[in-house]
Order: structure tokens, then C-alpha cells, then sequence
């Protein structure tokens, strides 16, 4: 007589554990190739860059915004994406400035200095 297999993710024992409809399947990675390079990039080669040379300021005329900051393109990835991972094509903005220049949105909210 055979051995009797039962499925550990469901308990029956029709059917093999790499049949199971409830199998606990790896999770898909919500983030692209490109995502986790650009981190990468952001973080070690960008802000270092950015801090040495400019400081920890947004850039545009009449703000004194110094944190949060986010780390943004100059020229847009996405028509030059040969300036993509180019240290002289980034540059510091604020939050509200970042969305207005990526988004065209003004936000609501006024940092305070």
C-alpha cells in the first residue's frame, strides 16, 4: 500500500502540496530595476554630492526650506534618460517646489521656516 500524502498548506490529501491552490506563493516585487538603482544612486553618489557642494538648501530663488528635501532632475529623466544617473543633473528641492515642478501642482500646505 502507498504511503498517503497530505498537503501541508491545505490538508487534503487529494492532491500534492505543489498542486494546492493554496500555496504560499514568493511575493512580487513592487519595485523596478531602475527604482532600486536610482536609490542607490540617490543615496550614495547624489546627496553627497549635492551636500558638498551646495549645501542642504532648496534651489529655488526665495526659499529657505532646509529639510525635507528631495533630490531632483534638472533635466526630466524621461526625455534625456542618458542624464539619468548624472551627478550634474540633479539638484535639491523642497517638497512644495518638487511637486510643482513634477506634477504642475501647487500644494496647499506652507513649510515653515
Amino acid at each position: 500500500m502507498a504511503k498517503q500524502v497530505i498537503c501541508t498548506n491545505c490538508g487534503s490529501n487529494y492532491h500534492y502540496q505543489t498542486f494546492c491552490t493554496l500555496k504560499k506563493r514568493k511575493p512580487i516585487s513592487q519595485r523596478g530595476k531602475h527604482a532600486k538603482l536610482w536609490e542607490a544612486f540617490r543615496d550614495k553618489v547624489a546627496k553627497p554630492y549635492l551636500d558638498k557642494r551646495y549645501g542642504r538648501i532648496c534651489n529655488q530663488k526665495h526659499c529657505a526650506i532646509r529639510d525635507p528635501l528631495d533630490v531632483d532632475h534638472v533635466k526630466e529623466r524621461g526625455s534625456n534618460p542618458g542624464l539619468r544617473y548624472d551627478v550634474k543633473n540633479v539638484q535639491y528641492l523642497c517638497r512644495s517646489h518638487h511637486r510643482e515642478k513634477t506634477d504642475g501642482k501647487k500644494l496647499k500646505y506652507k513649510h515653515r521656516i
